[in-house]
């Protein structure tokens, strides 16, 4: 199953690269990731490429330890290929980590059966379920990190306070992903991603960023107080309450800043 070739993308390469899958029988299909996936590529930019084949092609790749290639040949542009197996990456779907981002954000560029797509959509459900099956321990983990940053104010500790709420931005990403079901995308693809989030959790637009960009910056407690307010009525409104009590209600802000809408 062949798919349309990418909007802003050299059609001709890609093009070369799928006909290459198809006539490969051991080629079950092919994904493209990375910035060219995501459209945030430069003219220099790789091509990101997970090759899916045969259970028997990936079992002598591996053993003879060539499950990634790259190459640079002159006049071609760069490819860096990782070789995967369908069983390896059905076992992704149960057991997301690290790597599922990569695959959520792919764009199948080949898939012989109609199953490698299938599987992806799998990921995706099973990744929303477990992200928001852990909302509300990424929910903790951001409540932790801003107690323990508000302390370290109160001490004057300017690392321990900065430290402490960057800790806080990751946690809630993983929070405010969960609490939609979503599994968070890379770091480095979050600004794609928040306009949507603030949309259907009626954030301010844009403030979602210019908020994680205090706390991995400033670490201003005034600040960290409000958006800590922020959260909490969002997170009570969703039906995700915190078991904090005597550390957390002292590091609070008081109750007639929290936002009205």
């Amino acid at each position: 199953m062949d798919m349309p070739l990418l909007e802003g993308i050299d059609d001709s390469f890609l093009a070369e690269l799928i006909a290459e899958g198809r006539n490969d029988p051991e080629t079950v299909g092919l994904l493209l990731h990375g910035s060219r996936a995501l459209a945030t590529h430069r003219d220099d930019s790789d091509y990101d490429l997970i090759r899916i084949v045969t259970e028997d092609a990936y079992a002598a790749r591996r053993d003879r330890n060539a499950l990634v290639e790259k190459s640079a040949a002159v006049g071609l542009p760069k490819l860096d290929v990782l070789y995967q197996s369908q069983a390896r990456v059905e076992r992704y779907v149960a057991d997301p980590g690290w790597y599922t981002a990569t695959y959520l954000s792919a764009k199948v560029l080949f898939d012989r059966s109609g199953e490698i797509a299938a599987l992806l959509g799998q990921m995706a459900t099973e990744a929303g379920r477990i992200a928001r099956e852990q909302t509300p321990a990424a929910y903790d983990d951001y409540l932790n990190s801003f107690v323990r940053s508000i302390k370290a104010a109160r001490r004057g500790d300017d690392l321990g306070r900065r430290m402490h709420a960057a800790a806080s931005a990751s946690a809630l990403v993983r929070t405010l992903f969960g609490l939609q079901s979503t599994w968070p995308p890379y770091h480095d693809n979050l600004a794609a991603h928040l306009p949507r989030l603030e949309e259907v959790q009626g954030w301010p637009a844009g403030y979602l960023s210019a908020a994680l960009l205090r706390l991995i910056g400033e670490g201003d407690p005034t600040f960290q107080q409000e958006l800590e307010a922020r959260v909490e009525d969002l997170m009570s409104e969703r039906g995700v309450p915190h078991e904090w009590g005597d550390d957390l209600e002292p590091m609070k802000v008081d109750a007639s800043l929290r936002r009205t809408s």
